[in-house]
């Protein structure tokens, strides 16, 4: 008896182990279903820069690669790649270069990126030269964001503004400065090749490719305008008001602008006491046209100008924010839909240079009144306006 009781309990444990086993596979099968559909998502990078003649190499170090995901379950992150680099941007001219690759859930969102610029060198008429950038920190919205295909990227139209700017050292001879002044947009695409998921690929643009780039770029242009400028000079004094307007749906940061035109200039010295001379200061003053381009960043919604004076800057009010990427404004303006802010400067655009003795020179740079200027927005996408300088 006892021994049919354990045949019946046994078999009925092995039946329902069975039925446990079945339902656990079903339920992995499901949740692999579920989890498993990932696409190959890469990071490019393409670059039509806009340097001073004579400029032959610009080499940008990027680090901190991130994308800002959203997936199918709703959860929200960043999502960092260990990438890091150097490349000569003259090398993405119609070209794209993969910085970083990983994978992602298919149907997920991925509607920013952000990296960093950790250093710039170029070199310009033979010489190379140190490169101040105007924003260490770039974030992009992502057009077209929702990942839906098993090979696709996002790829980073970087224009960036070279400006060579014309300087004095302590000694009076010339030097001269640059500032990189960053402008982005960014897009998804798809039917990526195989190569392409390879870190490193450099392969030329296709058509659709420079199409979907040129779209974008004219989609911003159209939903953030610059409503008003007004620029005007009194004495040494330079005032300049930049009133912008986000007329879309989507957020846009801004991290400067530049003023082109014909600038004067105004550059005194002084040196110490020589034995040959009586005064205590031997003083000297000389007037001449300025080169064509000041950069001016962000800082709340401030404008600084920037003009190779690291000393000078290093000085500048730093961005506050809470440590979280999507609330860090990384030296960008953020312009929400809607908003229309106007950004501000009135003082001296200057520069200064000092040695450890008593020796020193200056720059003050003012527009010339009644003379035509071009305002130039850099964030994602640039938009321009032309001002009359008045006094």
């Amino acid at each position: 008896m006892s021994g049919r009781w354990t045949l019946r309990y046994g078999s009925a444990a092995v039946f329902i182990a069975a039925i446990i086993i079945a339902a656990a596979l079903f339920a992995n099968q499901t949740t692999h279903n579920q989890t498993s559909a990932f696409a190959s998502f890469s990071v490019m990078l393409t670059d039509p820069p806009t340097v001073p003649a004579g400029t032959t190499i610009l080499e940008l170090t990027y680090s901190d690669v991130s994308l800002h995901v959203t997936y199918p379950n709703g959860t929200t992150l960043w999502l960092p790649f260990n990438a890091s680099g150097t490349v000569n941007l003259f090398s993405l001219v119609n070209m794209s270069k993969t910085i970083a690759s990983t994978a992602i859930d298919i149907g997920s969102t991925v509607d920013k990126i952000q990296f960093t610029i950790a250093d710039v060198d170029a070199v310009v008429n033979g010489v190379m030269h140190n490169v101040t950038a105007l924003s260490d920190t770039i974030v992009i919205s992502i057009k077209n964001s929702r990942v839906n295909e098993t090979l696709s990227g996002v790829l980073i139209d970087f224009n960036p503004t070279l400006v060579q700017i014309e300087a004095s050292d302590v000694n009076g001879t010339l030097v001269y400065y640059y500032v990189l002044v960053p402008s982005a947009t960014a897009t998804i695409i798809s039917n990526l090749s195989k190569d392409q998921i390879k870190v490193g690929t450099i392969v030329e643009l296709g058509e659709d490719d420079r199409a979907d780039v040129v779209r974008v770029v004219e989609e911003f242009s159209k939903k953030v305008t610059i409503a008003s400028a007004s620029l005007s000079v009194n004495g040494n004094v330079t005032t300049l008001s930049v009133t912008l307007k986000n007329e879309g749906s989507t957020t846009f940061r801004v991290f400067g602008l530049t003023l082109h035109g014909e600038f004067n200039t105004m550059r005194t010295w002084e040196r110490e006491k020589d034995d040959d001379v009586d005064d205590d200061m031997v003083k000297g003053v000389r007037e001449r046209a300025h080169p064509q381009t000041i950069p001016f960043k962000v800082n709340g919604t401030s404008l600084v100008p920037l003009l190779g004076d690291r000393e000078d800057n290093e000085d500048d009010e730093e961005f506050e924010h809470d440590g979280e990427h999507e609330d860090a404004d990384f030296n960008s303006l953020i312009l929400q839909p809607a908003q229309t802010i106007t950004l501000n400067f009135n003082g001296l655009v200057a520069v200064r240079s000092e040695d450890d003795g008593m020796d020193y020179l200056s720059m003050v740079v003012t527009p010339i009144a009644s003379s035509n200027y071009t305002v130039r927005l850099m964030g994602e996408g640039f938009q321009t306006s032309t001002i009359t300088a008045t006094s």
